[in-house]
């Protein structure tokens, strides 16, 4: 599982001058699924939605996620 960096998110999407839905659209995410995101709702992001938000800004997915290393919670920037 991935820990989003919600404010480098934002920060990314902000300076491709897109909105949460249109980002989630050009991800192919639902249309809340970016507002959720950046609120901090979730506390994971599956790597399919990782890899999909990655595309659409253009980044690396390790730029705008932590990745969990184990199941005791250690976690490292890729």
């Amino acid at each position: 599982m991935l820990i989003p960096l919600r404010e480098e998110i934002r920060k990314r999407r902000i300076e491709k001058e897109l909105t949460m839905s249109a980002l989630s659209k050009k991800a192919n995410l639902p249309n809340n699924a970016l507002y959720r995101i950046e609120k901090g709702n979730f506390k994971y992001v599956f790597p399919i939605r990782a890899i999909a938000i990655a595309n659409a800004l253009d980044c690396d997915i390790s730029d705008i996620f932590m990745e969990v290393k184990n199941h005791d919670n250690n976690i490292r920037k890729n």
